[in-house]
Parts: C-alpha cells; sequence; structure tokens
C-alpha cells in the first residue's frame, strides 16, 4: 500500500518550529527593551556624580526596563506551561500564537513610552493594555484549545477547569486594574 504524498495545504503544523519561532520572538523583544537605556554624554568623563545625575534623571527608564524583562519573562513562562500541555496546534491556535507574538513584540515599545513618560496616564494606560493583550491571547490560547481539543487527552479534566478559571480571572484582574487606573486616578 502506497502513502499518497501530504497536501502542503493541509498538513499539520508543526509544534517545534512554532515553539522555536515564539522563543526567537521573546529573545528579540527582551533585548530590544535595553536599547531605550542609553549611555550617557557626560561633560566630565570621570564625574562620579555627573553619571549618577544621569542615572537618577532616566530611572523611570530602568525601572520600565526590568519591570518589562520581569513582566515579558512571565508570559514566556506561562505560555510555556500551556504549551507543554498542547498535543496539536490547528489553524486557529497558529493565529492566537501570531496575536501573541505580536503583543510580545509590541511590549518594547510600551516599556518605552512609559519609561520616558512615567507620569503620564495614557503611557501607563498602553502598558497595561499591552500587558491585558498578551494575557487575553494566553486565555484564547487555552480556551480555543480545549474547544479545538487540541489539549493533551490525558490531562484530567478538574484541572482543565481550574486552569481555565485562572486564566479568567487573570484576564479580568489585568483589564480592571487598566480601567481602574484610567477611571480612578486624577489626570497627570
Amino acid at each position: 500500500m502506497t502513502e499518497s504524498p501530504t497536501n502542503i495545504l493541509t498538513a499539520p503544523i508543526s509544534k517545534t518550529r512554532l515553539e522555536f519561532l515564539y522563543d526567537g520572538i521573546f529573545a528579540i523583544a527582551m533585548t530590544i527593551l535595553v536599547l531605550e537605556l542609553k549611555i550617557p554624554e557626560l561633560a566630565e568623563r570621570r564625574s562620579s556624580a555627573e553619571l549618577l545625575q544621569h542615572f537618577a534623571h532616566h530611572a523611570p527608564a530602568f525601572g520600565s526596563w526590568l519591570l518589562s524583562i520581569v513582566m515579558l519573562g512571565i508570559f514566556w513562562f506561562r505560555h510555556q506551561q500551556l504549551y507543554r500541555c498542547l498535543h496539536r496546534i490547528t489553524r486557529s491556535l497558529l493565529v492566537v500564537h501570531l496575536w501573541l507574538m505580536a503583543t510580545a513584540a509590541f511590549f518594547p515599545f510600551c516599556a518605552a513610552l512609559v519609561g520616558r513618560y512615567p507620569g503620564n496616564r495614557i503611557a501607563v494606560i498602553a502598558y497595561l493594555g499591552g500587558a491585558w493583550l498578551h494575557v487575553a491571547a494566553l486565555t484564547a490560547l487555552w480556551i480555543v484549545a480545549q474547544r479545538q481539543e487540541a489539549l493533551d487527552p490525558q490531562l484530567d479534566p478538574v484541572e482543565v477547569k481550574q486552569i481555565t478559571r485562572r486564566f479568567l480571572r487573570r484576564t479580568i484582574v489585568l483589564l480592571a486594574m487598566a480601567v481602574g487606573y484610567f477611571l480612578l486616578l486624577p489626570q497627570f
């Protein structure tokens, strides 16, 4: 019996290749974050006071860099936990992964914005919005995987429901934080 040739358009999506692409996007996004940290031009090259003054003046950019490294690290880790539960990648899951990668690639912009304008309400909303879009995409990835039966069939159904609730809760909490920040804090 001969096997029919694989149709390129209906061939399964490689889970390994998608994982490499995802990891690469995160590596690049985390690297790009540091580009916003500029080496100062000092009038007196040996002046420690001048250098410390520069660092103090740019502390929000350093804080944004550190927070964003942690955020992207958490996003990557959560995805890695979820990804282990997938036994196959569907076209819908590929689309959600593209959404995830887009939000990760956009995150350095959000970090630079809030690092440069830490007191600006819109900058903070953009940062929280970028984080929310990523968390919402992770939630969508989990729900789509469930509905398309792309999760590992060996997973405990009770645990799957608990994880679903956890993802939904995180998405709602982050959205509430962004909306609350926008509505409750006075404009600067």
